[in-house]
């Protein structure tokens, strides 16, 4: 019969056409993590801090403090906690760093598949003061390790 080599031909192409296409559809589903470690190494000037916002929307707090989010460049807002930990809390009071209204700082990243970002508040201890009473830290990528996303 004529139609059966042409139906097997058009059945084998839309398996090839299938299989092109996987990776397309795999990549775009593709995932990353940015988290909030509570204990940062202290001894590089990392603090705790946490995830307020990521690309403008307001986020509940978390006990993980952990966000999955797809592969792409993404805008954070992270809150720092330095004063939270005793190490923290006596280095600014001896730096002269009164109470100050907590402000969100945003930090760029740039997500990789399979890949958590940990983010922390460094402290500048040289940059305290009362004329910019914010300047003392930033957030940054303290570490970025292998994890699978799903």
């Amino acid at each position: 019969m004529v139609l059966f080599p042409r139906f097997r031909a058009l059945a084998g192409l839309l398996c090839l056409l299938t299989l092109l296409s996987t990776p397309a559809l795999a990549e775009s589903d593709a995932c990353g993590y940015v988290s909030a470690p509570a204990k940062p190494p202290q001894s590089e000037e990392l603090y705790p801090a946490d995830i307020r916002r990521i690309d403008g929307e307001d986020l509940p707090k978390r006990a993980q403090n952990r966000y999955r989010l797809p592969v792409g460049k993404h805008a954070i807002a992270i809150q720092e906690r330095v004063a939270d930990t005793p190490r923290g809390y006596t280095k600014l009071r001896k730096l002269g760093n009164k109470a100050v209204p907590l402000v969100y700082k945003i930090i760029e990243i740039e997500v990789q598949a399979n890949t958590n970002h940990q983010i922390s508040a460094r402290l500048y201890p040289d940059r305290i003061s009362a004329r910019a009473p914010n300047d003392f830290w930033d957030p940054v990528i303290w570490r970025s390790v292998e994890e699978t996303c799903s």
